[in-house]
């Protein structure tokens, strides 16, 4: 059975990597189509409503904030136990060196409701001011940032503290700061459809899973798959090693409850209505 599943270029993923080149999901039944995906979380929302992917593994704040906007899919799985660490990024040119030097200074994001917009958008509450639709600018990915960042006015962006290094070292970008949720760094969703005629597949992919993540910690040669999949030099692999935690399991509603009082607050989603972002139990 044919599973459409999609995440982006980043070592958090390496488990399906390792599955996928080791064939185990081909052993468990599944054939696993793989879709990298440069853009993020908004754009794989946008997969899955149009129905181009039945499962994605998304930032969790940009998979709770689309289902509670209507979003037909659910989390079935958390995978990456820890916070994602989100550096807060300024052109190296500038002068800009935080706190209320960035009050009013403008967001690159990906897209809207991407990971990079959402924490913009906490970051920006967190220093005092409310980002309008105009201070908000689409760059798409990581590269669009970078050259943003190389012309105009200064923007801020944030993305992954450890994939946006090999950026600040080449003096595209300077890191000012970090900020993190409350809640898994990574979660993964399914279409409520697919959920609903294909559980048997769906588990199978993730006891596949489930084993790779388990193992990677204890592999030998862990540090040299990061380095691999990643281009992070040896010492960065191995302070992302330090900091990342898999754990794939159905998470309890309690773990989305900071999440979900954090995205009303910004007036993200919906101020009332029912929280319903897990899929239903023995699925």
């Amino acid at each position: 059975m044919t599973l459409r599943i999609a995440g982006v270029p980043e070592p958090y993923n390496l488990p399906w990597h390792l599955g996928m080149e080791k064939r185990r999901f081909a052993q468990a039944g599944v054939d696993l189509q793989w879709h990298t995906v440069h853009e993020g979380t908004g754009r794989m929302c946008q997969m899955l409503r149009e129905g181009e992917l039945d499962m994605a593994v998304l930032v969790t704040e940009g998979a709770v904030r689309d289902i509670l906007n209507g979003g037909d899919h659910r989390i079935v799985s958390t995978f990456v136990e820890s916070p994602l660490p989100w550096g807060v990024h300024v052109p190296a040119s500038s002068a800009l060196k935080g706190g209320a030097d960035l009050e009013h200074v403008p967001y690159a994001i990906s897209r809207l409701g991407s990971g990079s917009h959402i924490m913009a958008m906490l970051h920006a509450e967190r220093t005092g001011w409310r980002p309008r639709a105009e201070d908000l600018e689409v760059v798409h990915n990581m590269e669009g940032a970078a050259q943003r960042m190389a012309q105009g006015p200064p923007v801020i962006f944030l993305w992954e503290q450890y994939v946006t290094s090999r950026y600040v070292d080449a003096g595209a970008m300077r890191c000012v700061d970090v900020v993190s949720g409350d809640w898994p760094g990574f979660t993964i969703v399914a279409r409520t459809a697919f959920i609903r005629e294909h559980a048997a597949v769906m588990r199978a992919a993730l006891s596949v899973l489930r084993d790779e993540a388990a193992a990677l910690p204890n592999d030998p040669h862990s540090v040299e798959l990061v380095m691999r999949n990643a281009d992070f030099g040896e010492e960065l692999a191995r302070e992302w090693l330090r900091h990342v935690r898999w754990k794939v399991e159905r998470p309890e509603p309690e773990t989305f409850t900071a999440l979900v009082a954090t995205l009303r607050a910004l007036e993200l989603v919906p101020a009332h209505g029912p929280v319903r972002i897990l899929a239903d139990r023995g699925t």
